[in-house]
């Protein structure tokens, strides 16, 4: 028995040499890797008042422009009684700035829209315009190696226009803006 405790015991120093070489591989730290940069997007956007389909392309380090085609709507404004409900298509431009080069974290965003609308309101239908502007703050997460998610919220100003029989529809008011994108890296 005696024996046996030896041989185990001779083993323990070998067992620790091993674990501490162990802790300290993990410890070291890893070869510096590039950070990743900004790279194109096709992007589906997923807001408030937006479904719409865009391609962002970077402009500088931290900096990405996007062009979207959108279908517009306003449904949520008559819940609230801030304006009537226009549904249309149009265009947006969004400029984007991220905290970090990778794109991934914090970001700030601003834009505007354009879009061809029907507004809505009782019996009342008219053919009409819209324009929106806003800006946004949130978090950009990375999904998988070529998927984003974008999440945040902001403040935008809707205006919408339409005449028929001498009733004029619209909103004209400022509302809280949700930003949802899921951007796919080309």
């Amino acid at each position: 028995m005696a024996r046996r405790i030896a041989i185990l015991g001779s083993r323990q120093p070998v067992q620790l040499a091993a674990a501490a070489a162990a802790l300290a591989a993990a410890a070291a730290p890893a070869a510096a890797e590039p950070a990743p940069a900004l790279q194109p997007q096709v992007q589906a956007d997923l807001g408030l008042a937006v479904i719409g389909l865009g391609y962002e392309r970077p402009v500088a380090e931290h900096l990405a422009l996007q062009l979207e085609g959108q279908i517009f709507g306003t449904y949520f404004l008559p819940w609230f009684d801030a304006g009537d409900n226009a549904a249309g298509l149009g265009a947006e431009l969004r400029a984007t700035w991220f905290a970090r080069p990778s794109g991934h974290g914090l970001y700030v965003l601003a834009y505007g829209r354009a879009d061809a609308v029907r507004i809505e309101r009782d019996a009342l239908t008219a053919d009409g315009f819209a324009v929106s502007g806003g800006g946004a703050a949130g978090w950009s997460l990375r999904l998988t190696r070529r998927l984003d998610l974008r999440l945040g919220i902001g403040a935008q100003y809707l205006y919408a226009r339409a005449e028929t029989a001498g009733t004029r529809l619209g909103a004209s008011t400022p509302f809280v803006t949700l930003d949802a994108v899921l951007g796919y890296r080309l």
